[in-house]
């Protein structure tokens, strides 16, 4: 068998597989997730908090969590109304422009802020301070009562803990 016939055949499904895992492990279908930059001056514009997603290609739980939980209608709803979304590769070499006007790449941000695994959420609150950050696989209930924290203000008064152990 002559394999040099088979490169390309071969290449044509390596392409094809990296292209398909890419298109699981991108922000979630059905939100308008901003880059970093364009979400911060809209939050600060619009008096809006943030939500920030820390993701990266390949991720497995990220893509549980777009199938089992960003499909919801409802959790669509509420966060594509009431936050401002943005999305961070924590492995992109893309660059980004901060608010004090330093130059750096989503992967070094995501180091910065203690990125340790994928997916990572963010909320800020209007002002743009962070209230919280979360690791890992959450549930469409917990993902509303991180919702509610922030929307009903209650970060303002209590801490997140607090909070939910009232719930």
């Amino acid at each position: 068998m002559n394999l040099r016939k088979l490169y390309p055949a071969i290449s044509i499904l390596l392409l094809l597989s990296f292209f398909t895992s890419v298109s699981l492990a991108a922000p979630p279908e059905g939100y308008e997730f901003l880059s970093l930059n364009k979400a911060m001056k809209q939050s600060a514009a619009e008096h809006k908090p943030m939500f920030l997603y820390f993701g990266r290609y390949g991720c497995s739980t990220c893509r549980k969590m777009h199938k089992e939980v960003f499909s919801d209608a409802a959790l669509n709803k509420e966060l594509s109304e009431n936050f401002v979304l943005a999305y961070v590769d924590t492995e992109s070499g893309n660059r980004i422009r901060l608010p004090n006007c330093e130059r750096t790449t989503e992967m070094q941000f995501a180091s910065r802020n203690r990125i340790l695994g994928t997916p990572t959420f963010i909320y800020f609150s209007p002002n743009q301070t962070a209230l919280f950050k979360k690791a890992g696989f959450q549930t469409i209930d917990t993902m509303g009562l991180y919702n509610d924290f922030v929307l009903e203000g209650h970060y303002k008064t209590s801490k997140l803990k607090q909070f939910l152990a009232k719930r």
